[in-house]
């Protein structure tokens, strides 16, 4: 820049719409431009949009190496809550249900009512735990992935035994 320009156009200064039009190649004629370099131009850009896609994925992968890491450093903290916790919830619940068979107890004045509602509670909790169980059980069985082997199978038997013979 030399000092003809500075007068004209000061640092920080606005240029005009002119000034612009002038210097933003956007606005040239379109058939002024080389043949080859809207292609040029696509192949840089898909090649830096391809540069900061790899960047993004490399820094994902960092992010979830770190984060597996402190996963990994964090499980034998865990493992001792949950250790702990374990009977904490049980005390919690057999305190819960003395209260309920107390208060049975005071409205009463029946020792035996109060020591019913205890016992009758314990047995729901075993019941229910009973029910999620056998139902988890079952799931450990693998109970649709076998029904699909057997409908392929039966499948196959069929298929081969009708060779050429129209389904009925």
């Amino acid at each position: 820049m030399n000092n003809h320009d500075l007068k004209e156009n000061p640092p920080g200064a606005v240029k005009s719409q002119e000034d612009l039009s002038a210097a933003s190649p956007a606005n040239s004629d379109p058939n002024d431009a080389p043949v080859g370099s809207d292609w040029g131009l696509s192949v840089e850009q898909t090649l830096q949009l391809g540069d900061q896609f790899v960047g993004f994925a490399a820094g994902v992968v960092d992010l979830a190496r770190v984060e597996i890491l402190l996963a990994a450093r964090t499980l034998p903290n865990l493992m001792m809550l949950w250790l702990l916790m374990m009977p904490i919830m049980l005390l919690t619940w057999v305190a819960f249900s003395v209260l309920m068979a107390w208060a049975v107890f005071e409205t009463s004045q029946q020792i035996g009512l109060g020591l019913l509602v205890f016992f009758l509670q314990q047995a729901l909790l075993l019941l229910v735990c009973r029910w999620f169980f056998v139902r988890h059980r079952m799931r450990m069985t693998l109970p649709y992935t076998r029904a699909h082997i057997d409908n392929f199978i039966r499948g196959i038997r069929h298929g081969s035994n009708s060779r050429g013979k129209p389904e009925e």
